[in-house]
């Protein structure tokens, strides 16, 4: 359990490690997904096969990474539906696809006479970068440091998606094609709003827990409206996770003032001559101090 809460560690915080690494298997959509292996069969198989053919390039730029593997795994995840470069108002904040719930939404979007009305039919927000990219690292463009990265451009991206769509988009993809990232622009704060995790690892070393919780995350699907559903499945995560994380704190602190705190006074109490109540403050301030640590 703790190997597995570990290796599960993101470096977001849009979920709570407790929540992908329990709580999330407590969803009928992950008991689906684990009733169907084939479709667990076919994402790997697939994915495989586009970093085998990515491994073929010398040093892939933006372009090819996009065209080889960050499309294709889109594709696979359901995402078939997308409009490239759409600018927003002043044209400097252009990400590199909008995604579409379904071919009806795109076509509505490609109907539109201006690229920014395109953003309130759209689902999703997507930046790609090229292949290994770190995406917290400022990019360099020759000896001309452009003081962005890419992080921070998919956050100025989704707000101004926010004004376009009329608050409608609220979701971000951010990929290297190794590193995928999934952002929401409703959770405070912004800056740690978003999972990640790197699906070349994932793929290449038969993570199967990993790889269901990156198809849950990330396919088309957890993005819609099922027929008589009231939230996503983006959303009743959301809520679960956080729903999750005040048991297990709940969980936590009867089991430290239920169990650990008596066993600590009496541990104190033994052989010392001070009283009850100085024992009492003396394993309260050490106990806080241990669960601070």
């Amino acid at each position: 359990m703790v190997r597995d809460i570990l290796e599960l560690s993101m470096a977001g915080q849009l979920f709570t490690r407790y929540f992908l690494s329990d709580g999330i298997k407590q969803t009928e959509e992950w008991r689906a997904c684990v009733d169907d292996e084939g479709v667990l069969e076919a994402l790997r198989d697939a994915v495989s096969g586009k970093f085998e053919k990515i491994d073929l390039f010398d040093r892939p730029n933006e372009a090819t990474t996009e065209q080889e593997l960050i499309r294709p795994v889109l594709e696979i995840l359901g995402w078939r539906d997308y409009l490239p470069q759409q600018s927003v108002a002043g044209g400097e904040d252009v990400p590199d696809h909008l995604l579409f719930r379904d071919e009806d939404a795109k076509n509505r979007a490609a109907g539109e006479s201006s690229a920014s009305a395109r953003f309130m039919h759209a689902t999703v927000v997507q930046e790609s970068k090229r292949h290994g990219l770190a995406l917290d690292a400022r990019e360099n463009s020759g000896n001309v440091r452009l003081g962005r990265t890419p992080h921070g451009q998919i956050l100025r991206y989704l707000s101004a998606a926010d004004v376009e769509s009329d608050g409608k988009i609220r979701w971000g993809i951010l990929t290297n094609g190794v590193v995928w990232r999934l952002y929401d622009h409703r959770t405070r704060p912004r800056s740690t709003a978003f999972y990640e995790t790197n699906l070349e690892n994932i793929v290449r070393k038969e993570k199967e827990d990993e790889l269901r919780i990156f198809y849950l995350l990330f396919n088309r699907n957890s993005f819609i409206l099922r027929d008589g559903a009231t939230a996503t499945f983006l959303e009743t995560a959301l809520q679960e996770g956080k729903r999750y994380e005040e048991q297990v704190a709940q969980d936590l602190s009867g089991v430290v003032f239920e169990k650990v705190f008596p066993s600590l006074v009496a541990a104190l109490a033994k052989g010392s001559s001070e009283d009850l109540s100085t024992i009492h403050r003396a394993a309260l301030i050490l106990l806080y101090r241990i669960l601070f640590v």
